[in-house]
């Protein structure tokens, strides 16, 4: 694993990078989703005999997988995405592929905005937060920041437990911070609530969008109306990494291939 020190504290963001030597796309960014990290959900996926081999950079967010996480941090979604881009200039990147699921898109957003250097493709998979994410992001900022990360986040992962069939996504549920998880809820229902389709529209990149076979023709429409290429897999909910990793491989590959 490769790691970036982000601050004169020497807090570490850390991440794998594969296929380096591979085919000569630019490199891709996974930005991963809350309670997730890219260390955990990728590897099936850039392992798959579907995926295009390109170089591969799948990072765990600051507060999240094996990145550090630091108390006293600020994990908002505009903060990841100034880490991000801290972390291309340090790499001394000069053009990058960025693919970000769930509420983690609206980071990869904020990252194709800001970062000076082309984005070739932005690759949003699930984006956005679902009614199931808008009930359970809104549950955990009805508390303090003090009171989530005291009880709060244990009751979660209990919840979680009990509902059954998440048990892929609380491992890396179950080692996040939990200030990091408090602040990003309240970051992505303020997203959420903004027009970020127009920004996504207006981006200057190719752009794809990776959705369920189950989505509504109403659903697809809006990201084709946004300008992007959609890309459905079969036999997936909102966790396509867990649920379709060869489907998602795929996915993913076609739409790079749109910018070869």
């Amino acid at each position: 694993m490769n790691s970036f020190t982000i601050d004169d504290r020497g807090n570490v963001l850390r991440y794998i990078d594969l296929y380096s030597g591979g085919r000569a796309f630019d490199p891709l960014l996974f930005v991963h989703g809350l309670g997730c990290a890219s260390s955990s959900d990728y590897p099936p996926v850039v392992g798959s005999d579907s995926y295009s081999k390109s170089r591969s950079l799948l990072i765990d967010l600051m507060g999240a997988g094996f990145s550090d996480k630091p108390e006293d941090g600020t994990f908002t979604s505009e903060t990841q995405a100034n880490i991000l881009s801290s972390f291309v200039a340090g790499e001394h990147l000069t053009q990058v592929n960025l693919f970000g699921h769930s509420a983690g898109a609206f980071i990869a957003l904020k990252l194709a905005k800001c970062l000076p250097i082309q984005v070739g493709t932005l690759i949003l998979c699930a984006p956005g937060v679902n009614d199931y994410g808008i009930s359970m992001l809104t549950e955990i900022t009805s508390m303090t920041e003090a009171q989530f990360a005291d009880v709060g986040f244990s009751q979660l992962l209990a919840q979680l437990n009990a509902a059954g069939g998440n048990d892929a996504w609380l491992g890396p549920f179950s080692v996040a911070s939990p200030y990091a998880t408090y602040q990003w809820a309240r970051s992505a229902l303020d997203d959420n609530a903004q027009n970020w389709l127009e920004d996504l529209a207006n981006l200057n990149s190719i752009k794809g969008v990776i959705l369920p076979d189950t989505a509504t023709s109403d659903e697809i429409a809006k990201f084709e109306q946004a300008g992007c290429a959609v890309e459905l897999v079969a036999n997936t909910e909102h966790m396509m990494a867990y649920d379709n990793p060869d489907g998602l491989a795929l996915a993913i590959s076609n739409i790079l291939e749109l910018g070869a």
